[in-house]
């Protein structure tokens, strides 16, 4: 049987005033008409959050007005813009999480701005030209530039500088407006129009390394097959919890592309989390469990650092909030 879980966090706790929430949506809204006036499509994310609502979102992506309208008129969506469509090229500045260190060859460097300012010094004509460039909740940046005809771009992680991807051709950016946990995507400066990519920055993303595809992937029989072993011992409260972690499994592994996979594995790994807090299940195994799911699912096909980044992520965020087996769950007592 399936145990729900009622801790679930919720993406962005959105006012319960009225006017309040009338005014987020009415602020998305404009955003989004306001991308989409100037040659950028968009699609809508989960409200105060980053997985896309639509299936085959970089598809359905729109400069549509009456769209556009209809859509964020029903919802306070966050906005996302589609790289390809648009023909844009996004550099994500990246803070590092707890625990992410550099590279070797990276030493002192902090976070993606630092990075960026390391790979100009070390690349001959390089330099920073300002263009559009949003702030992030997180403290990053994107810097987003408008891609050159003729050239297939694609997207990066971590393969031209430490804290640094690339979205272009499939993939997004989340747009001014939008909020994540409380905080919004806000304009840095007053330039509202991307420049044309920079060659030197051009050369470094078509000639990085191809990034780490995920493992083997394993099949759903054989995940089940070895969360079924794992769960066969232990006490009472540990096969609970192991339970749990089978169903998030299966539901995982068994998930198509663009039905937000990402945004599950999150909340996989943020539930797991809970239960290696409470010591009811091995941090490792989790892990180990949930990344064979994801791969199943077909996540990490691009590169592998997309599933590890959002394990950690909901991992780390699980850990402080242990959850523990509900005491009517339990048999017995002192005798």
């Amino acid at each position: 049987m399936r145990v729900r879980d009622f801790s679930r966090p919720a993406p962005h706790a959105l006012s319960h005033n009225p006017d309040s929430f009338r005014t987020l949506r009415a602020n998305l809204l404009t955003s989004a008409l306001h991308y989409a006036d100037r040659g950028m499509y968009v699609h809508p994310l989960l409200v105060g959050g980053k997985a896309p609502v639509w299936n085959d979102w970089e598809g359905r992506a729109t400069l549509d007005r009456d769209l556009i309208t209809r859509t964020w008129s029903r919802a306070p969506f966050n906005i996302g813009i589609a790289c390809g469509p648009s023909r844009l090229v996004a550099v994500d500045l990246d803070v590092p999480h707890d625990g992410d260190e550099p590279p070797a060859e990276f030493a002192g460097v902090t976070d993606g701005d630092t990075m960026f300012s390391v790979l100009i010094g070390r690349t001959p004509g390089a330099r920073a030209v300002p263009t559009f460039t949003v702030r992030t909740p997180s403290g990053g940046r994107h810097l987003i530039y408008r891609a050159p005809a003729g050239f297939e771009i694609r997207n990066t992680a971590r393969t031209i500088g430490w804290c640094m991807d690339t979205r272009a051709a499939g993939g997004y950016v989340v747009g001014i407006g939008s909020v994540v946990d409380g905080r919004p995507y806000v304009l840095e400066s007053s330039i509202t129009e991307p420049v044309d990519l920079p060659d030197w920055l051009l050369t470094l993303i078509t000639t990085a390394p191809e990034p780490p595809k995920a493992g083997e992937r394993v099949s759903r029989a054989e995940i089940e097959s070895r969360l079924r072993a794992i769960s066969s011992g232990g006490t009472r409260e540990e096969r609970w919890a192991t339970g749990i972690l089978r169903s998030e499994c299966r539901d995982l592994s068994g998930m198509p592309a663009y039905s937000g996979r990402n945004n599950r594995l999150n909340l996989a790994a943020y539930r797991a989390g809970q239960l290696v807090a409470a010591g009811l299940l091995d941090q490792a195994v989790a892990e180990e469990e949930l990344t064979a799911a994801a791969t199943a699912a077909g996540l990490g096909a691009e590169y592998a650092h997309e599933i590890e980044k959002t394990l950690n992520s909901g991992m780390r965020a699980g850990l402080q909030k242990p959850r523990f087996m509900p005491t009517d769950r339990r048999i017995g007592g002192a005798a």
